[in-house]
């Protein structure tokens, strides 16, 4: 894969982190050459690379369990964010015309910070 082909595949992707992060991922592999992770097993001690790792919170008196986007044991760990465009011109456009057949808006899911704002650029 080369970048061109991640940009404008993933490029129109918003607020729809549970649903893309596996897939964008294992794209994000393709591009820069490493391995896939591998699939995860009935054993997590044996799970060295795997989407989804699960791990136990201890906050004192209650435990939980939580996930571990990607984990590849002793390298890193790697938590994703899905984050949205704003409404440009063409959307804009798009919802005129939805409005003049009558048709109601569009519903646009969010992500957790608006591509190319402060907030963005700090996650």
């Amino acid at each position: 894969m080369h970048y061109t082909d991640f940009e404008s595949r993933w490029q129109k992707s918003g607020g729809a982190e549970r649903a893309n992060y596996g897939l964008f991922l294992q794209d994000l592999c393709d591009l820069i050459g490493v391995p896939k992770p591998d699939p995860t097993t009935d054993l997590p001690a044996q799970d060295q690379y795997v989407l989804e790792r699960a791990v136990t919170f201890n906050d004192g008196a209650k435990k939980s369990i939580g996930r571990i986007d990607l984990y590849k044991r002793g390298c890193f760990v790697l938590e994703t964010k899905q984050g949205t465009d704003s409404a440009d011109a063409q959307q804009k456009a798009q919802q005129a015309d939805r409005a003049e057949l009558g048709l109601p808006a569009e519903k646009r899911r969010k992500g957790h910070a608006l591509r190319g704002s402060v907030k963005w650029e700090h996650r």
